[in-house]
């Protein structure tokens, strides 16, 4: 079974933008969305869904996508401290220069993968991306 357009779309977009690879036990597949999860989950449901969210309709990846497979990007990773990491897991943006071009940064602190992020140029900073439910759990792994 191969991928359709849409998951060959956002695992494209994960090599080029992260340099990440996933695992071959891992799949993507499309079930009202792109979703990912290992491959025996394509003929089984979780409290009746397929996998996870793996990104939103504009292929951008979700936070639990790049907490789960963050730690294989090689690239647009943003390695912070601990103050600043327990700051952006509480919801906080991240005030930094990274450059002239927009685009979504995953923020990691010593092994952990805090969470995902978006680089606003202008602003220069990180705009959180981590939604408020997940915070909690985050900041108590740190």
């Amino acid at each position: 079974m191969g991928l359709g357009k849409r998951e060959e779309n956002f695992k494209r977009y994960i090599k080029n933008h992260f340099e990440m690879q996933l695992p071959p036990e891992v799949s993507l597949f499309y079930v009202r969305g792109v979703r990912v999860g290992k491959n025996e989950l394509i003929k089984s449901k979780i409290n009746g869904e397929l996998g996870y969210a793996a990104c939103d309709a504009g292929f951008n990846p979700t936070n639990s996508f790049i907490q789960n497979f963050g730690y294989l990007a090689k690239k647009n990773v943003v390695r912070v401290k601990e103050k600043e990491a327990k700051e952006f897991a509480n919801g906080k943006d991240l005030k930094m220069d990274l450059g002239i071009k927009n685009k979504y940064i995953i923020v990691k602190y010593g092994w952990h993968i805090v969470g995902l992020g978006y680089y606003d140029h202008d602003q220069k900073k990180i705009i959180n991306k981590i939604p408020e439910k997940r915070r909690r759990e985050i900041i108590n792994e740190i």
